[in-house]
């Protein structure tokens, strides 16, 4: 049964390094790492809960793709 708390997880597994150092994920890495954890999201559920819950994580995709690029923000923290 999928717990609430494994989202967050998930979100987190999905989070890598760019070579410039950010970090960053696509939005079909956090559905993966969400389908591990028996959660099945669709990308618009999966972009809907990055935006409403991970506000240090900005929308830097350069194209129309619901498969979004997420940075984290130039801030610190975040997580």
């Amino acid at each position: 049964m999928p717990r609430r708390n494994d989202i967050h997880s998930a979100f987190v597994a999905a989070i890598q390094l760019n070579p410039k150092g950010y970090q960053c994920l696509r939005t079909d890495d956090f559905i993966r790492e969400l389908a591990k954890v028996h959660w099945h999201f669709s990308q618009a559920d999966a972009n809907e809960w990055i935006e409403r819950y991970q506000e240090f994580f900005v929308d830097k995709t350069p194209d129309s793709s619901e498969n979004r690029l997420w940075m984290l923000r130039n801030m610190g923290g975040g997580l």
